[in-house]
């Protein structure tokens, strides 16, 4: 039994890899959009962010249930590999890794489309900024320009 359980844990552990690999390809888009000031597209993209959000809750939640099962609770990924089945100690290793190696990817590709968010938002904050100071210019020129018709 505890076999196909720790088979049922390595199954989330890839499913797991899988969702990050998504919502690494989502911070990419969302990176895209960001650089091109596309709006409506950044906004969709942190629109599936939330929805992998709830999902990875959903993975936390199970993973948790699964490590009490095998009596684990408390166990770290990097402590996996020695709890395993011997049988099954290489393809534990083997799945950690590439979770590892996925979700180093998504911390990256997270913050690349952080800062270029960051980036944009400041040139749209001086170009709103320029903006309302060209307009209070305008209407102080348009003060002075105006003539006084009232007798």
């Amino acid at each position: 039994m505890a076999q196909t359980t720790w088979q049922d844990y390595l199954k989330l552990m890839r499913d797991l890899t899988a969702a990050l690999e998504t919502l690494t390809q989502v911070e990419r888009d969302k990176n895209d959009a960001a650089s091109q000031g596309d709006l409506p597209r950044v906004e969709e993209c942190m629109k599936r962010e939330q929805v992998m959000s709830l999902s990875l809750r959903g993975f936390d939640q199970r993973r948790d249930k699964l490590l009490g099962e095998l009596g684990l609770k408390g166990i770290t990924l990097g402590q996996l590999e020695e709890h395993s089945p011997d049988e099954l100690q290489l393809e534990t290793k083997a799945v950690v890794e590439e979770l590892r190696r996925k979700y180093k990817l998504f911390q990256a590709a997270s913050q690349v489309a952080r800062d270029t968010l960051e980036v944009n938002l400041r040139a749209i904050e001086q170009l709103q900024d320029r903006q309302a100071g060209d307009a209070a210019e305008a209407e102080e020129t348009r003060k002075h320009h105006q003539t006084d018709f009232r007798a």
